[in-house]
Formats: C-alpha cells, structure tokens, sequence
C-alpha cells in the first residue's frame, strides 16, 4: 500500500516542511530530508518508506538541537551526551549525532582540553591540578586531560605563575604575622591547582620581608586581647590559654614567650 505525495508546504520556521499524503497533512520533515528523500509532489511512498522518513526527520532534529547546543560555545562529548539524553533515550540516535559532529570535528575532546589548558595559563589564576579537575569534571577523558596539561602546562610556567599568585596573596596578607601569611599563601596556591613541589619553590623565590615593627604590633595587639579574655584563668593555665591563642594565629613561639614575660612584668 502506498500514498502519494500531494504537496509539500514551508512552515514558518526556517527549515522546516509540511508534507501532504493523498490530500491530508501526514508530517514534517527538515529540509535536508526533504532533499535526502527526494520528497516532490506525485511521489509514490510505501508505509515501510514513511516510517523510515520520519525517523531521518527525528535524527536531524536532534542533530539540529545538538549543532545549537555546541554554537554558544566549546561542549564537550559527555556534556553533548548529556544534553541529548535529556531529549530522547535513543541511544543509539544520540551515537550517530556525536559520530557526525566527530566527523565534521564540530566535536573534538582532544582540542577542547587542549584550548582550555592554554587558555588557563593565558589568564595566570590557577594550577595545573585545577586544569586537569577541571576537564575531568566536564567529562574529559584522564588520559587526554593528562596530555593537555603535560603539553600546555610545563613546569616552568607553573612556577611562574605559582610565584606571582603568592607574592599577591603574601602582600595582601598584612595584616597578619609572619607565618600566618604564609600558611595563607600556600592554601592559596594549594586551592588554585599547584603542586606542593610548585608551592615549596615560588614560597622560597617570593619577597617575603616583613616589618618588624609591625610585627611587634600586631602580637601586641593580640596578646593583649588574649590576655584579657582568658582573664577568668589563673597562673600558668591563663598563660597556656594565651600562648595556644598566639600560636593559631600564627605567632612565633619565642616571641609569644617574650610577650608574655612582658605582661607579666607589667602587672
């Protein structure tokens, strides 16, 4: 059994056809199908032939949303993948969708890590772990995430990199002692993707000068506030209260001995 192609009738969306069976409004189809099928009016089509029409016409409109969802900008294999299984559980159509934008490289996992590592290094905010979570989180395969980051992100200009950021983090970091600056400094870099031999080297290479007698302030500053708020305590269980305050902020032990020592003698 078959029917005739009566006419064929643009829709208002660009693209897009009405097709007419034997005088009734049978289904729409994309152009391209139009064309693959050679679909004019007084074509003869079989039931078998319809069938295999409309799902051309579903192919290609999954292709259509795939080509939008990758135009506003670089997708990875697994986000596309993500994408069309939020609109069909055909497997298989999705398959066939990502081989094709494989093949015209409208999808290429190997290029996206690569773009993105040395876009990374370009901006000079974060490590090479952060890159390589970075791409593994979107999806990227290890081994291409490993590559791209080996290639693009060499030591060297990690360090680099690594140096700058902490010379900042030091700097603006003043307002703290010595060696809570520091501690700040290498959680910086630790959450921006370096590795501890990276950190170790740009701590060892920044201006780490500090003012002494801003220092000397700011333990002052604090010791007093502690000893005041342990004020309840008494003797030495008042001083090991201060000195452990002291301490998690940073302060040198012997300095914090001698603080102390002056409170006292002050009393």
């Amino acid at each position: 059994m078959t029917a005739k192609v009566t006419k064929v009738v643009a829709q208002q969306r660009p693209g897009r056809y009405n097709v007419y069976l034997d005088g009734q409004y049978a289904f729409p189809v994309s152009e391209e199908v139009l064309i693959q099928y050679h679909l004019f009016q007084g074509q003869q089509l079989t039931r078998s032939l319809i069938q295999t029409i409309q799902a051309a016409d579903q192919q290609a409109k999954l292709y259509a949303k795939a080509v939008d969802f990758i135009s506003y900008q670089s997708r990875t294999e697994a986000e596309v993948r993500t994408k069309l299984a939020t609109l069909t559980d055909d497997e298989a159509a999705i398959d066939q969708v990502v081989d094709r934008l494989k093949q015209l490289q409208l999808l290429d996992d190997r290029q996206y890590a690569q773009r993105y590592v040395q876009q990374m290094v370009l901006a000079g905010k974060k490590g090479p772990q952060a890159a390589q979570r970075y791409l593994q989180h979107k999806g990227i395969a290890e081994n291409l995430a490993q590559t791209a980051v080996a290639t693009d992100y060499p030591d060297e200009q990690a360090l680099k990199i690594a140096i700058q950021l902490a010379q900042k983090t030091f700097d603006q970091a003043q307002r703290y002692p010595y060696n809570k600056r520091i501690e700040k400094t290498k959680l910086a870099l630790m959450r921006k993707g370096f590795t501890f031999a990276t950190i170790d080297e740009a701590l060892a290479a920044i201006d780490d000068t500090v003012d002494a007698d801003d220092q000397a302030r700011l333990l002052a500053q604090a010791g007093e506030k502690a000893w005041h708020k342990y004020r309840k305590q008494t003797g030495l269980a008042r001083e090991q209260k201060v000195k452990q305050a002291l301490l998690r902020r940073g302060f040198a032990f012997d300095d914090i001995d001698q603080l102390i020592d002056d409170i006292k003698g002050q009393q």
